[in-house]
């Protein structure tokens, strides 16, 4: 990597690596994804961070706002990664001390092969609609990724959030803070680092960002957040289906106006949580339009083969 880095030809990003697990998100009708699958207590817990994130950042406007992203999401077939940190779901190590969310990629299906938004690009999205980001750092000359190394091998053993974060400050020729202060919000075990080979303009590219995106403003850090995670999770420790409903229900309508994914169809609609098993066979025998139909045909092909359970979403005419 130091001989790449060296030659020119790309930069060593660096990223911290928070106590987690991943939730994927594409709006309230994509839906939200954890532990492979859906309609779950994760998926339930994730949806209630991420508008409790909005709450924080948009104040009296997250509603609004928490309509706008899912439409955003939605009409332009994007879906976020993010690194879902709570006391509630278990952890690696140490408790956290709030829980959180940090959005680790984000990701446009657009009518080919999904497109994975560069580091630069995730900043300014994320600015854009007040998420949380993690912590960058950049090293684009060899003198800077050799000291990344050697930092890394005196620290690997022992280091904590407190050091590590002090020592690459000082060597990376670009730094740029989380959202989220890992100590405030994770406390001082740092689980580890992700080092990756980026393009050789990313440090131009994140330049440009964060001249043109600013950190955004919190405007409801100082109000009334409602009920937290852990208080609706205690009082309804007895039942994890009434944890999810209480959850679905405090995070509100603009965020979650259907709860369907959690509790299926009421009635007999068609298109319910049992439907009919030949709209599985139809789809594996269709003519697929676009890389990505091809690539969940043979996932599911194989699922089917392997006999393994599962259950799938379908929507009648989805993009209408």
């Amino acid at each position: 990597m130091i001989e790449i880095v060296s030659q020119g030809l790309a930069t060593i990003e660096v990223t911290q690596k928070h106590s987690g697990s991943l939730f994927m998100y594409a709006g309230h009708l994509g839906g939200a994804y954890a532990k492979n699958s859906f309609g779950n207590i994760f998926t339930a817990v994730g949806v209630f961070v991420l508008g409790r994130l909005f709450r924080e950042a948009w104040g009296s406007k997250a509603p609004k706002m928490q309509a706008e992203f899912n439409d955003f999401l939605e009409k332009n077939r994007i879906c976020i990664s993010m690194e879902l940190v709570t006391a509630v779901l278990g952890d690696h190590g140490q408790r956290p001390k709030d829980d959180y969310a940090v959005v680790t990629a984000v990701t446009e299906l657009g009518h080919g092969k999904p497109q994975f938004y560069s580091t630069p690009e995730v900043i300014s999205f994320c600015r854009k609609w007040r998420l949380p980001t993690n912590h960058v750092w950049l090293f684009s000359t060899r003198k800077s990724a050799t000291s990344f190394f050697a930092a890394y091998d005196a620290l690997c053993e022992e280091g904590t959030a407190t050091p590590v974060c002090k020592a690459l400050d000082e060597i990376a020729d670009i730094s740029v803070p989380g959202s989220k202060d890992h100590v405030m919000v994770q406390g001082e075990i740092l689980e580890g680092l992700v080092a990756r080979i980026v393009s050789r303009e990313s440090s131009v590219q994140m330049e440009e960002v964060l001249r043109n995106f600013p950190i955004p403003s919190l405007d409801g850090g100082d109000s009334d957040l409602g009920p937290s995670l852990r208080d609706i999770c205690a009082a309804n420790r007895s039942d994890e289906k009434q944890q999810i409903k209480a959850l679905l229900e405090n995070v509100g309508s603009s965020m979650c106006p259907d709860h369907r994914d959690w509790f299926g169809y009421s009635g007999l609609e068609p298109q319910s949580r049992n439907a009919d098993k030949s709209v599985v066979t139809h789809f594996l025998q269709a003519h697929p339009t676009d890389y990505a139909t091809k690539k969940l045909q043979e996932m599911i092909g194989l699922m089917k083969r392997k006999n393994f359970s599962a259950s799938f979403k379908s929507y009648w005419n989805y993009q209408k």
